[in-house]
């Protein structure tokens, strides 16, 4: 099966919505003093951080969508599939990866404004 570009593309984004709603909760649930250190480096409360990390994982959903149109079809579990497109940093389950190693660090909020005077 060959999935159309806007299907890749309508999988990437529910890939990228899942990530972000499971990092919400385990990320500001029980978020811990590292985390609250990382919302006030950034400038973003624990949801907007946590939606900002897992948008970096983008290109890894857009593997994922691809994949599993592909690999599932073959007899691959979405579980199996999710493991090779996510690699080292993939949960137990699909919508489960940490979201922190998708891309770099966090701009810092003084990265985004410069200082007074």
């Amino acid at each position: 099966m060959n999935p159309t570009k806007a299907q890749v593309d309508e999988a990437t984004n529910q890939c990228v919505n899942a990530l972000t709603g499971s990092a919400r909760l385990r990320g500001c649930f029980f978020e811990d003093d590292a985390g609250k250190a990382e919302d006030k480096r950034t400038g973003l409360s624990c949801p907007d951080r946590q939606a900002a990390l897992a948008k970096q994982c983008r290109k890894r959903c857009a593997n994922y969508a691809s994949d599993t149109n592909h690999l599932v079809c073959t007899g691959s579990y979405p579980n199996t599939v999710w493991h090779i497109s996510f690699g080292d940093i993939s949960g137990d389950t699909g919508d489960s990866t940490r979201v922190e190693l998708c891309g770099p660090r966090l701009r810092s909020i003084l990265a985004k404004k410069p200082p007074p005077g």
